[in-house]
């Protein structure tokens, strides 16, 4: 749910760290996105409400939102394709998918694709 309704590429998301997520100001911290850089992406009240519920649920006792099983680390991409076959889920879901759905709702509701771009951490062109 993160990377759907964040936009974050796989490695920004689980590199999410508790310190990153804002809630008064509703964004989270890509720190060294792709190319290096860091940005801010929108949070949205819903996807707060469901990491609230994580957290205390998980209380990861880390800095990471999704922490490894290896002390001090943070979890890998490989989590998605197991959290899917442990769901059921027959239909082939990437990463990449909920990354590309992230942009097509925010087009089809009528945000600017400039708007898109720096929140998905694009050079605008």
């Amino acid at each position: 749910m993160l990377r759907y309704g964040a936009g974050l590429r796989i490695s920004e998301a689980v590199a999410v760290k508790v310190s990153d997520l804002d809630s008064q100001r509703m964004r989270i911290r890509v720190e060294q996105g792709k190319g290096g850089k860091d940005r801010y992406v929108m949070l949205s009240p819903r996807l707060l409400a469901v990491l609230r519920v994580y957290w205390r649920a998980a209380r990861p006792g880390t800095g990471w939102l999704f922490p490894s099983w290896r002390t001090g680390r943070h979890m890998t991409s490989h989590a998605l394709s197991q959290a899917c076959r442990a769901c059921g889920l027959t239909k082939r879901v990437t990463a990449h998918t909920l990354r590309h759905s992230f942009a097509t709702h925010l087009l089809e509701n009528g945000t600017d694709t400039r708007v898109i771009q720096v929140l998905l951490g694009h050079k605008p062109h």
